[in-house]
């Protein structure tokens, strides 16, 4: 990962990795507001979009004007 600040990283994709756990990764997207913790209106998990879905466990997370802002993967 890179030492820039959050304000460095608005705009840009970002994608972190768990340091306690390797099987998480959050993908930041362009939109996200490069602070933490972001305000999330919803989450949503892609199983509950796609019924017949197989695979690794994905989450989208949306802000408060419903902009997606970040995908989280469990693998």
């Amino acid at each position: 990962m890179s030492d820039s600040s959050p304000e460095d990283s608005v705009g840009k994709f970002e994608l972190h990795v768990s340091e306690d756990d390797t099987d998480v990764a959050y993908l930041r997207l362009p939109s996200h507001p490069g602070t933490s913790p972001c305000k999330m209106s919803k989450s949503v998990r892609l199983r509950d979009l796609i019924g017949d879905y197989d695979g690794p466990d994905v989450v989208l997370d949306f802000d408060l004007r419903g902009i997606l802002v970040g995908i989280e993967i469990l693998a």
